[in-house]
């Protein structure tokens, strides 16, 4: 527990940091803010060219607040569903393109999936060459414990991000049509309210009711019930068995040095800058087309009575995610008066840089140039950038195979 004084200042600087322009808001979308002149220009001549400013910040060394580390390369992360998990994958993706790392890549081009329902087996991946072990997992993939280890480099640092459990099945209902599975939902729902709404009065109820997809693509993607613990490995046979889950969230704890919160993406963004000794141009991040706007068309009012079933039919994911919140507002805490310092200075550089990359002037205004910080060193975004922002994962996949070819 933080003392009290500790805990009011880091509240406030949590407090400021939400509502810095840019932050990510409830929805997962950054507010609008101005460019912020300070912290860069755009210059037309040459400067520096990118590709050998961003060799210097990717260097084999830097410092950072006069401690010097080595940039860490041997990552998995777990994506789960419906918890901005693709913006994060596309950035490990492009971490993994820039450094010319052997990323893990489904035999099957174009696949989403590596492997099915938490078994992945030596015909699911591209094999790296002989002697050899991967050094980044991005995929869709349930997590196994024995089989990541098997397949990943031995220093491998897990990571995963997390998301408040109903707004997460909110999104899953809306994004992958989920209402529509259930036998009996729709002539049960008023008209004008959402399918959602009807299933939150008795999710017990209603979960024998859904009718299972045939493809076991959509067995993995599609889910309703304690979806964050079941991407991370916890059996549903054991949902009920709190025993299980306390030991099952103890083992995820143990296994992953880094998990996210998407409510607090850009702090979440910064904390994994600094356990993974990246940069700031390592992080930086747009909403493109991994970033989906939803709207709901119809009512959903969400009662007391609807959120305490729907908890306590996904107990394994409230206490999942409880800990790790809980556990990220502890380690924020301990990163030393100016974290919430770097985390406004990235909100303003990372919209400042999404602007850029999306303006249709970008090639008449030449490059920009990020100025020095005690956060970052200088650094210029132009093309070799604005070229892969935002980019879907099947780009990334056919770049990403040309690693396998040189090693």
């Amino acid at each position: 527990m933080l003392q009290p004084k500790a805990q009011l200042a880091h509240q406030r600087g949590l407090r400021d940091v939400l509502t810095e322009p840019g932050a990510i808001n409830a929805t997962g979308a950054p507010a609008a803010s101005e460019d912020s002149g300070e912290i860069l220009h755009r210059d037309s001549g040459s400067v520096a060219a990118e590709s050998e400013i961003r060799d210097t910040l990717s260097s084999h060394t830097h410092s950072t607040d006069n401690t010097t580390c080595r940039p860490h390369l041997n990552v998995a992360f777990l994506k789960v569903h419906k918890c901005g998990s693709s913006l994060v994958s596309h950035l490990v993706l492009r971490f993994a393109h820039e450094h010319g790392l052997l990323a893990a890549l489904p035999r099957k081009r174009d696949a989403s999936i590596i492997g099915s329902l938490g078994k992945i087996g030596d015909r699911a991946y591209l094999h790296p060459p002989s002697g050899k072990r991967l050094n980044i997992f991005a995929h869709h993939a349930m997590y196994n414990r024995d089989r990541f280890h098997q397949i990943m480099n031995p220093d491998t640092r897990y990571i995963t991000i997390l998301r408040e459990p109903l707004k997460r099945l909110q999104s899953a209902f809306l994004y992958f049509n989920l209402g529509k599975r259930f036998s009996g939902l729709k002539e049960k729902t008023r008209r004008g309210t959402a399918l959602f709404t009807t299933y939150l009065t008795n999710p017990a109820y209603w979960d024998p009711k859904y009718k299972v997809p045939l493809s076991p693509k959509h067995r993995e993607h599609y889910c309703f019930r304690n979806c964050m613990a079941r991407d991370l490995g916890l059996k549903e046979s054991d949902y009920e068995n709190s025993t299980a889950v306390q030991e099952f969230v103890e083992g995820i704890e143990n296994d992953f040095s880094t998990v996210m919160i998407l409510e607090h993406l850009p702090a979440s963004l910064v904390l994994l800058k600094r356990r993974m000794c990246w940069t700031l141009y390592n992080i930086l991040y747009t909403m493109g087309v991994h970033t989906r706007t939803q709207t709901y068309k119809r009512d959903v009012p969400i009662t007391k009575e609807m959120e305490h079933a729907f908890y306590e039919h996904n107990i394994a994911d409230v206490m999942l995610y409880r800990r790790f919140n809980e556990l990220f507002h502890q380690q924020i805490s301990q990163e030393g008066d100016d974290f919430f310092g770097e985390v406004k200075h990235f909100i303003h550089v990372n919209h400042a840089v999404s602007h850029y990359c999306k303006s249709n002037k970008r090639d008449k205004q030449g490059k920009m140039t990020v100025k020095p910080s005690r956060w970052n060193e200088a650094f210029s975004v132009g093309q070799e950038l604005c070229g892969v922002y935002g980019k879907k994962r099947m780009f990334f996949d056919k770049l990403l195979r040309r690693a396998y070819s040189r090693k």
